[in-house]
């Protein structure tokens, strides 16, 4: 019972943290006929940040995993870690060692690290160290959270912010 507690409460937070991409996918979206150019890109900043939370956050859901004694992780602790610095330089305004990205591209950067850590989770899924039920959550997550960063990305792109 416990176990179907802890899915039904992942599965309905997972989907309400969906929320802040369509939200400023859909700010994006009605720019500038209904909300002003400026209010809709802090939208887009306020999107990225929250990427790159979020790939921090399933970032150390690996790293616990890595640490607990009892499972086996396919992958060492490092690639985790560097994932998150470059979730970390991806939300830089300024960029890295005179690197600057355009808007865009950060996005992108973001839409990455989801989709390799969706495919580490899964693997950790199929391996047993997560739940199947984990795996088919996140992979729905990762839809839709890339389906909402390709709208930001897109018209990001029409504005000229790449």
């Amino acid at each position: 019972m416990a176990k179907a507690k802890q899915k039904a409460e992942m599965t309905q937070l997972g989907f309400y943290g969906l929320a802040p991409f369509f939200i400023a996918a859909a700010a994006l979206w009605l720019s500038p006929a209904i909300i002003p150019d400026h209010i809709a890109l802090d939208f887009h900043l306020i999107a990225l940040t929250y990427g790159a939370v979020i790939v921090a956050y399933l970032s150390g859901a690996g790293a616990g995993a890595t640490l607990n004694p009892g499972q086996k992780l396919q992958e060492s602790f490092l690639p985790g870690q560097l994932i998150t610095l470059v979730a970390f330089a991806a939300i830089l305004p300024d960029g890295v060692f005179m690197m600057a990205l355009g808007a865009a591209w950060r996005h992108f950067i973001i839409l990455i690290l989801l989709v390799y850590l969706l495919m580490r989770d899964l693997a950790a899924t199929n391996s047993g160290i997560f739940p199947k039920w984990y795996g088919a959550l996140r992979l729905r997550l990762t839809f839709w959270a890339g389906l909402a960063i390709l709208l930001i990305m897109s018209r990001l792109m029409l504005w000229g912010y790449y």
